[in-house]
């Protein structure tokens, strides 16, 4: 069993690019696998976006607005993947397309049509995305960041259960990255870092 933890900016283009490239390989190459897309939020997550972005990381008004619209869109994916793995990331992968190739502006009205879209039942994901569940599952997910010592996005936790409790962290993952960890027994890369697992903390989500 492949386990695959890739920590992600929901509004970032090259995490964007990660997420396609597990799936991508999901399909192709692996076996037994199970993956998971978790959203960070954290101040030098909110500074690298903006200077990604062109804005002034320096502006404070401007790095809360970005803090609380990280926030909310995490909110809405958490209170998607409710309703399942495969609905969940086929809906934060929809609503990023809108939001990050298509130049969209996010509102209720377009985060609505995305879940719709998605077959989401929409009166259980509107009272979710405003739930405690939903907070607390964020929260999760950031102690889980902590944890293993995550606070980059596009970066990915690998384990391989049938070889090791180790684990790899692969920052900036690509297709061609996975793919070479892949073909490693033991899951080695250069980039990775080795460390132990937390195993208590593998099935909080």
């Amino acid at each position: 069993m492949l386990e695959v933890y890739l920590f992600i900016n929901p509004l970032g283009s090259r995490c964007m690019k990660s997420e396609k490239s597990i799936l991508r390989l999901a399909d192709q190459i692996f076996g037994d696998i199970s993956y998971q897309f978790i959203p960070l939020l954290n101040p030098h997550m909110i500074d690298q976006h903006l200077k990604v972005t062109n804005q002034d990381c320096h502006n404070l008004n401007l790095r809360n607005e970005q803090f609380n619209l990280h926030y909310r869109i995490i909110l809405d994916y958490k209170a998607a993947l409710f309703q399942g793995k495969k609905k969940g990331r086929l809906f934060l992968l929809t609503l990023q397309n809108q939001l990050v190739e298509q130049g969209q502006p996010y509102s209720e009205k377009l985060v609505l049509e995305v879940a719709k879209h998605v077959h989401l039942d929409l009166s259980m994901f509107t009272e979710d995305r405003n739930s405690e569940l939903a907070r607390r599952a964020f929260q999760a997910d950031q102690r889980l960041a902590s944890e293993m010592k995550v606070a980059d996005p596009s970066t990915a936790v690998l384990y391989n259960a049938n070889v090791s409790d180790c684990g790899l962290k692969l920052p900036d993952v690509t297709y061609q990255g996975l793919y070479e960890i892949c073909e490693n027994n033991g899951l080695l890369a250069k980039q990775a870092l080795e460390h132990q697992k937390p195993t208590p903390n593998l099935h909080v989500l």
